[in-house]
């Protein structure tokens, strides 16, 4: 198995630029339309609402092309996580359904993630809805991620697992209290092997990790997960990887994108792999996401790849900063091409672009782009774009 490496990505062996000839970037994108998925009530908890993730259904008969999104939705009630959905290729959308935690009454609180299984895997059927999330507690005492299902494409779900548990919901503690686990992604390999991606605090006192990525991964659809192995992570104490996003790519191959705090402006690296489960050295820093003119993306990374643009197709990344999505149709070689900005985000508020998604919709000839954009200087609402993709000739 080979990993790509700065070598390949961007810089020569003795020092210099790895350029490519053709364009960074052989996809151009064109704003269609824009709509708003949810707007906070003024009396709500700030910001109101960040995190957007979306689907849309493939595996699903009929319902294919239909859209599913959710987000975190900042409320002082018991919180949870939002299903809204879209028949019109995101021109309006409709309130169906939440995921509720009706175990222990804590609140499906932070960054949940949707995903709609490609095939059969235990007695989870090809087409259920699986939505993963953070639960925690209205006194941030404990977090867990935790996965849940739905059989009737968002309108009710089932509680499946506990993927992983954590401390108090605190960032970078200095205190030995229980530390914290973030941010989960779902993601299954040819062979209908569930895997979770997440960001995990536990590590300091052992092994001196700030912050690492691990992965877990489950046979029968999510109800038993395996041991936990550590992608990336350093020992310095500082680093903090986070935010694991995964996308299939050309050639059989995977990119993983992160945000790396504890580094100035917070940029966003890649890794490139032959298999979810080996990413290279786990100290290795990765590639960086960068433009050609020197921008970059600043944190909270979101990747998905298209089969346009050549052989290899285009892959977008999104995240805060500058153009806020940035495309590469060399398999991640290369500089990175900023793209046209398609929702205006502020980064004055905090909030404002925190943690976009991107992703193909109708029949993979339309981009989607869910984003928190701020509607006062206090609370976000979801909006929402869709361009359409051009090869460039």
């Amino acid at each position: 198995m080979k990993n790509i490496n700065y070598h390949d990505s961007l810089y020569a062996p003795f020092g210099g630029f790895l350029l490519n000839e053709d364009s960074f970037s052989a996809v151009q994108l064109k704003k269609r339309h824009s709509s708003v998925v949810y707007c906070p009530k003024h009396e709500e908890r700030e910001p109101g609402s960040m995190y957007p993730r979306a689907i849309v259904l493939n595996h699903n008969g009929e319902n294919n092309g239909k859209i599913l999104a959710t987000f975190e939705c900042y409320t002082y009630k018991t919180p949870v996580f939002p299903i809204y959905e879209s028949n019109d290729n995101a021109r309006s959308w409709k309130f169906i359904g939440r995921v509720e935690d009706k175990e222990k009454g804590f609140g499906c609180r932070y960054q949940p993630h949707l995903y709609e299984m490609p095939c059969d895997s235990g007695k989870v059927k090809e087409g259920t809805i699986l939505c993963a999330g953070n639960i925690i507690p209205n006194d941030f005492s404990s977090t867990s991620l935790r996965l849940y299902k739905s059989n009737d494409y968002g309108k009710s779900w089932e509680y499946m697992s506990e993927i992983v548990d954590g401390g108090r919901a605190d960032v970078d503690m200095k205190s030995k209290e229980k530390r914290p686990v973030w941010e989960p992604f779902l993601i299954t390999d040819k062979n209908g092997v569930l895997y979770c991606f997440y960001s995990d605090e536990q590590y300091m006192d052992s092994e001196n990790y700030n912050q690492a990525l691990l992965h877990k991964k489950s046979t029968d659809g999510g109800y038993t997960w395996s041991k936990a192995i550590v992608d990336v992570a350093f020992s310095d104490g500082q680093l903090r990887p986070g935010m694991p996003v995964v996308a299939k790519i050309a050639k059989d191959k995977y990119i993983m994108v992160y945000e790396m705090v504890n580094q100035d402006r917070v940029p966003v690296y890649f890794r490139i792999s032959d298999s979810l489960d080996d990413w290279g050295e786990i100290d290795f820093i990765g590639n960086p996401v960068i433009a050609a003119n020197g921008s970059y993306i600043s944190g909270t990374p979101y990747v998905t790849w298209v089969p346009y643009g050549g052989e290899e197709g285009t892959i977008f990344i999104s995240g805060r900063g500058f153009s806020h999505i940035v495309a590469n149709s060399c398999n991640g070689k290369g500089f990175w091409e900023e793209m046209d900005e398609l929702l205006p985000v502020d980064n004055h508020y905090g909030f404002s672009g925190y943690s976009q998604c991107i992703i193909p919709i109708s029949e993979k000839k339309k981009l989607l782009n869910l984003c928190p954009i701020n509607m006062s200087s206090d609370k976000a609402m979801i909006s929402a774009v869709v361009a359409d993709m051009y090869e460039r000739i």
